[in-house]
């Protein structure tokens, strides 16, 4: 069977080991996920994989020369090339043969000895699917959502669709191995539920995926390596859920035995300098001999995990947000609203396709931008807490102690410490230039900031972008905790599943409103059900219209389902 051989001696970045004694064999047809903390290597060890990086200390065997693919979690490409012809790309020999076709097809009028060459390279054309390649371009791009975009320039299209055209264009490429580093980042739901189907029920070869995404991960691996700092990587035969699972299991037996061996260690210790001086002395320097001797357990590992903390203590009103008729966009309108209220302590996503105006929605309630027309109104005493998804609150050319005095945020040095502390900075990290900080460390700066800011509404526009799992946890939880009301964009759909108690979804350049979290939401779009029609009643009845429509067993099966959820 084609394979890849692993042996990983050592991969070492400015004198600091990454990770060390990777042996594996991954082969043809595994599925498999990369995962750890921000910072472990993931990226690293997917471009040793995948043969982006050489310059390590050890060796990886191509058995049977497989065809390798790599999506990078950053895409620079010519801006003025079509998509269209960056799609093509994906299929070289196809290309190159129907260049010659059409030279000889010029010639072979007047010169006859050029049929044959021509009727021969025909045959070879539409062997590997010449007549067909501009079908699965279309096909692909139809489905991840960039049909539209074919005639256009690369300049002229958003971050996200440029994602989806790379994505596009390594799956037309359907290499042996395919490796995609953070391939949900900056694509919308949509999108990442075809991609989902795409590699559940059409990709015939093997990937390896580095994602944040745990749903997405779930759906899609069988596999999991684990990278964690001051550990040997380790390979589980599970999908992420059963992976976290097992995880968890051998953790608790770590931690079990190492505390265990310590009880031992203190009992054995008191004894040898309990008897130290007199007449046992012989037998305590036999015994801490013994200790010595004795092959301890390594303590065992336990990463730290950020904290946030949102500043809640104002009073939220009833009615935040108003909206009456209204268009939203920043010259000609994107969508429509005929009627919303974001109500006090409603927690409410929004989703919808790359384009449709989610982010232009957030900075026309924030006031960087107007609506078009009708009536928006705000509610009295707001105090609005909003992130970006860039970060644009942030000054990249000033420092971590610099932008907190940009935001007004005069405090004692140790203090601007320990608010640093729980998002996992260090003391050296305050004269760090932004700019230097990683993506992820940015996220929890700007969150760090935004801890120091009363409010009882926060606006945020991708929030888990970068956040490793451990960190969308903790988000999860404070949000959870949060007091205020929330409005946010985000295509994680656990983290919506997590914490939206309504979903504002943006389709066919209206917005509509569902009662409940993105599994609610999908259940009613794939049932036919009313998008505004609750699920259930404030006792967490179903509602008697689903039990017409469902069926007896649908109604019990939703009602075990979420019926307990909602209570």
């Amino acid at each position: 069977m084609k394979h890849l051989q692993i042996n990983i001696n050592k991969l070492d970045f400015q004198w600091q080991v990454i990770f060390k004694q990777f042996r594996y064999t991954l082969n043809y047809g595994d599925r498999v996920s990369i995962v750890g903390p921000n910072g472990a290597g993931k990226t690293s060890l997917l471009k040793i994989l995948s043969g982006e990086v050489q310059h390590y200390d050890g060796s990886i065997e191509n058995i049977g020369n497989l065809r390798l693919g790599y999506l990078k979690q950053v895409h620079v490409d010519d801006p003025e090339k079509k998509v269209s012809e960056k799609l093509k790309e994906a299929f070289p020999k196809i290309i190159s043969m129907e260049a010659e076709l059409r030279e000889l097809e010029e010639v072979m009028w007047t010169d006859t000895d050029k049929i044959d060459a021509y009727t021969s390279l025909l045959e070879q054309f539409q062997h590997i699917g010449g007549y067909d390649y501009e079908n699965k371009i279309h096909g692909v791009a139809n489905g991840i959502g960039i049909l539209d975009l074919l005639d256009k320039k690369i300049s002229e299209v958003s971050g996200g669709q440029r994602t989806k055209i790379a994505l596009a264009k390594v799956l037309l490429e359907s290499p042996d191995m395919l490796f995609l580093d953070e391939p949900t980042n900056f694509i919308d739901m949509h999108s990442v539920e075809w991609l989902e189907s795409y590699l559940q029920n059409k990709w015939v070869w093997g990937y390896v995926i580095v994602s944040h995404d745990r749903e997405f991960l779930d759906k899609t691996t069988t596999k999991t390596i684990e990278i964690q700092p001051e550990r040997d990587i380790s390979v589980y035969h599970f999908s992420y859920s059963q992976y976290v699972a097992e995880r968890e299991r051998e953790e608790k037996k770590k931690i079990d035995a190492w505390e265990r061996e310590q009880e031992y260690i203190k009992k054995q210790e008191n004894l040898i300098n309990r008897f130290r001086a007199g007449s046992r002395a012989g037998w305590a320097k036999s015994r801490e001999k013994m200790l010595d001797r004795m092959d301890r357990i390594d303590p065992p590992y336990i990463p730290k995990k950020p904290r946030f903390m949102f500043d809640d203590s104002v009073e939220c009103p009833n009615k935040v947000f108003t909206f009456k008729d209204v268009f939203i966009g920043r010259k000609d309108p994107l969508f429509y609203i005929s009627e919303a209220i974001l109500y006090g302590k409603q927690r409410v996503g929004i989703v919808g396709e790359n384009g449709v105006g989610k982010s232009t929605f957030l900075k026309t309630i924030i006031g960087q931008l107007e609506v078009l027309d009708g009536y928006f109104s705000r509610g009295k005493w707001l105090q609005i807490c909003y992130y970006s998804q860039m970060h644009e609150e942030l000054l990249r050319d000033k420092t971590v102690r610099e932008n907190f005095l940009h935001h007004g945020i005069e405090i004692p040095e140790q203090q601007m410490i320990g608010i640093l502390k729980h998002y996992l900075f260090d003391r050296e990290d305050l004269d760090r230039q932004v700019s230097t900080l990683s993506w992820w460390q940015t996220s929890k700066l700007l969150f760090a900031i935004l801890w120091q800011k009363e409010s009882n509404v926060l606006i945020l526009d991708e929030p888990t972008n970068h956040l490793d799992y451990d960190t969308r946890e903790a988000l999860e939880l404070a949000i959870s905790n949060y007091k205020g009301s929330l409005l946010f964009i985000s295509h994680d759909r656990y983290f919506v599943n997590k914490v939206a108690t309504h979903v504002w979804f943006i389709s066919e350049e209206a917005l509509s409103i569902s009662y409940g979290n993105y599994e609610d939401y999908r259940f009613k779009l794939e049932n036919g059900i009313d998008m505004d029609l609750h699920l259930f009643d404030e006792e967490a009845e179903l509602n008697l219209v689903l039990e017409e429509k469902l069926g007896e067993k649908e109604y019990k099966r939703l009602k075990d389902k979420f019926g307990k959820k909602k209570r």
